[in-house]
């Protein structure tokens, strides 16, 4: 189900029907490709992107237990400790992806999505954030979205959450291999 809405949502945002339909010659414009970048965020011309966006789509439930954050904190399991309460499923999968997608026989798949340290941040950033927002129960988390949404397009930006730790980060157990970015997305 999630592949699905993951598709759907990147063909609406790659299409550039809503700039040809305002105007038929939009497409012959020497600021075309400028004009897709913005109307789509970016998204379509960037390719770690749209990878980013269907790997977390295929990797958020990864050993997912089959019952809610919720329960395996009332449940006191050990997942629940291990990540402080917030989103356990979420950072669970995360961890277990980026560990086997770190295993030395994806070496030469690796080499395929970033070539430099700063791309292998900035992929990790947006495959953490991307599933971190599939966890649509936590508060904190869907506050920071709103905030996030808030200052990003509406002309007025809302006053600040105070009650919201601004920089949530992922609780990360020991031995991991790499911090994971909690940040709302």
């Amino acid at each position: 189900h999630v592949m699905m809405s993951v598709s759907k949502l990147l063909s609406r945002i790659v299409a550039a029907d809503d700039i040809l339909n305002e105007d038929e010659n939009a497409a012959e414009a020497t600021d075309f490709g400028w004009s897709i970048h913005d109307h789509t965020y970016g998204i379509t011309s960037d390719p770690m992107t749209q990878f980013s966006v269907i790997l977390a789509a295929m990797v958020h439930d990864v050993d997912h237990t089959g019952v809610s954050n919720a329960q395996l904190v009332k449940e006191n399991h050990r997942l629940a400790a291990m990540f402080d309460n917030k989103s356990i499923a979420e950072q669970n999968s995360i961890v277990l992806a980026w560990d086997i997608l770190m295993d030395s026989r994806f070496h030469d798949f690796r080499r395929t999505i970033y070539a430099a340290p700063y791309e292998l941040d900035r992929f990790r950033q947006l495959m953490g954030n991307t599933v971190m927002a599939t966890d649509i129960m936590d508060k904190e988390l869907q506050a920071l979205r709103r905030n996030r949404w808030d200052k990003a397009f509406n002309a007025v930006n809302p006053i600040a959450d105070s009650s919201v730790n601004q920089h949530a980060t992922m609780v990360v157990p020991e031995g991991t291999k790499d911090k994971v970015n909690r940040k709302a997305t």
